[in-house]
């Protein structure tokens, strides 16, 4: 991919230190009018958002619809995840593996829990956030863990329960081999029998 150039007022806002709900109505009327229509326009806005070091409150709101109203419901299959897609947006907010924002984190679960259909591409890089967070204390996940490297929390348990509710979505009780195989490592690490994690 060829080095991303930002136009005015994108490049101004990306410039900035702090976003504000200004920075984000000038966005709205005069960058991404129509929303954002392309992969260029998605990767702008992750671009200025990982620029600016202190966001506003309205922020966090603004950048998981725009993303997920272009990834899920403008890009073909609308309404679903298809291979291309789940892995180009592996490719945006994730580090060999690892997604180190907690707002890329919260995008990767809204966009799991509206999809009609997720590829487990999708669903692993979901469920190996914990499994990281438990073996390395890596990730945006861990940080939200607290530290915490050994047992389930619940907060644990319900991110895996998203995932297998995206998972009954889009296969019904089918778990692919490269799912089974992530939950089992994480029954094993946290101690638990591989059929309990498999049915959280």
């Amino acid at each position: 991919m060829g080095e991303l150039r930002l136009s005015y007022p994108a490049c101004a806002i990306a410039g900035k230190m702090r976003l504000t709900a200004e920075d984000i109505a000038l966005l709205r009327e005069q960058v991404f009018v129509r929303g954002l229509a392309s992969s260029q326009d998605a990767e702008v806005l992750l671009a200025i958002n990982g620029s600016c070091g202190e966001k506003c409150p309205e922020w966090h709101h603004y950048f998981i619809e725009a993303m997920t109203d272009f990834i899920v419901h403008s890009s073909h299959p609308r309404g679903a995840m298809d291979a291309w897609n789940a892995d180009w947006l592996i490719a945006m907010i994730s580090t060999r593996g690892v997604v180190n924002s907690r707002i890329e984190l919260d995008l990767l679960f809204h966009v799991i829990d509206i999809s009609a259909q997720i590829p487990d591409s999708l669903s692993i890089l979901a469920l190996e956030q914990l499994r990281l967070a438990i073996t390395d204390n890596v990730g945006a996940w861990a940080g939200l863990r607290g530290g915490r490297r050994h047992g389930l929390l619940k907060s644990d348990v319900m991110l895996i329960g998203r995932v297998m509710s995206a998972i009954a979505r889009s296969r019904g009780s089918h778990l692919t081999p490269r799912e089974r195989r992530m939950l089992e490592q994480i029954g094993v690490l946290t101690g638990l029998p591989d059929h309990h994690v498999a049915a959280a």
